[in-house]
């Protein structure tokens, strides 16, 4: 099982204007983020995938989008 998000790894430990000073780099964290926590979605359990209103289906989905699937605004684009 994956570490809890507040446990995850050290890349959220990078300041945001480092990230935004070496464009590429910044980009790459914010994809390997994205791999990061849709794996956690697809490991929650029935219950708190119930309180988030997703489903088992929605989750597995979510998973194993690309990790460059997202909006510009760098937010999951719709699609689940």
């Amino acid at each position: 099982m994956l570490a809890h998000p507040a446990q995850a790894s050290n890349l959220r430990t990078i300041p945001g204007h480092v990230s935004q000073a070496f464009g590429w780099a910044g980009l790459l964290r914010h994809m390997l983020i994205m791999v990061e926590t849709r794996l956690q979605l697809q490991e929650l359990d029935e219950h708190l995938l119930r309180d988030i209103g997703v489903t088992r289906h929605g989750a597995q989905r979510e998973a194993r989008r690309a990790p460059w699937d997202i909006g510009p605004d760098g937010k999951p684009r719709p699609g689940f």
